[in-house]
């Protein structure tokens, strides 16, 4: 009776080990048809991925920013702002490449007293741009008498004063950001203020012209036109290394921006900072109208 019963037994277990490891053989054979079946499904050289914002993003057409196959590099620079939109606006579209520029602001666009620009100004140092001085009231150039332009020359009192106060206006809504660059109103400045200014005097190789051939319509008559020629006037000029002069104040510079920023990445440019194209070259006093050509890691 104790052999039957053990023999019994015995099969009882042998019966729920063979269920078991079917069963488990059912499962595993079910788990590895659908992983096969949802890896048939995957694109398998689409080269698009979603980006943090749900977007598409087509990784050969739109650079992340570590992007190993740049081969040039240049800095677009903006003047005259911030805008409250239309710098958000050329903010977002670098954004979408991984590309930073470099916003030489005028100080009482930024700190509400000709309107609040700031924080525009703000959103564009966040997103990872460089924030510089052109001026605090944008209403005298810093040149000598033989400057033509449409304004008069300032004062060396007026002079410091329009740096400081546009310092002053940054760190209102940047506190304890220093700025290190410059850009003189309409590109001029004395030789002798150039050699004793505490900033690197920023100036550029290539200029749009967009205070030129400007619209706030982008609907307006010749607007098209327009966009066209500011387009054509950098992308004609650029080369590796260049500073482009452009104002973030006009909707014309920013439908051109979208364009020249798209072609000069298809070109192979790298869209960088100015103290990023000029690198440990940067020093007070010192006047640039064009940054370093780009160079691999090794060469």
């Amino acid at each position: 009776m104790n052999g039957s019963l053990q023999l019994q037994n015995a099969k009882k277990t042998l019966y729920i080990i063979i269920s078991v490891t079917l069963a488990l053989f059912i499962t595993a054979t079910a788990i590895m048809s659908t992983l096969m079946i949802c890896d048939s499904l995957e694109p398998t050289d689409s080269g698009r991925h979603d980006t943090e914002d749900g977007d598409l993003r087509d990784d050969g057409d739109v650079s992340t920013g570590n992007n190993k196959n740049y081969t040039k590099r240049v800095a677009l620079t903006f003047d005259d702002g911030p805008h409250v939109t239309r710098t958000k606006a050329i903010v977002d579209e670098l954004n979408k490449y991984g590309y930073h520029a470099t916003f030489f602001v005028v100080g009482n666009r930024v700190d509400g007293t000709a309107y609040s620009g700031g924080n525009a100004m703000k959103y564009a140092y966040d997103a990872g741009n460089e924030i510089a001085i052109h001026g605090y009231t944008h209403a005298k150039h810093y040149g000598d008498e033989s400057a033509k332009m449409e304004y008069p020359p300032c004062t060396d009192s007026e002079y410091y004063a329009e740096l400081n106060n546009t310092v002053k206006a940054i760190q209102k809504y940047i506190p304890d950001y220093k700025p290190t660059l410059m850009r003189p109103i309409g590109g001029a400045i004395t030789a002798e203020r150039a050699d004793k200014c505490d900033y690197s005097v920023i100036l550029w190789d290539v200029d749009s012209f967009d205070w030129q051939h400007w619209y706030s319509d982008s609907t307006a008559e010749g607007s098209q036109e327009k966009r066209d020629t500011i387009i054509n006037n950098v992308m004609s000029k650029v080369t590796d290394g260049s500073i482009i002069l452009m104002h973030d104040i006009r909707q014309s510079t920013v439908d051109a921006s979208i364009e020249i920023i798209r072609r000069l990445h298809e070109e192979g440019y790298e869209i960088v900072t100015v103290s990023e194209l000029i690198g440990n070259e940067l020093k007070p006093g010192t006047i640039y109208s064009k940054g370093t050509p780009y160079k691999k890691e090794g060469d």
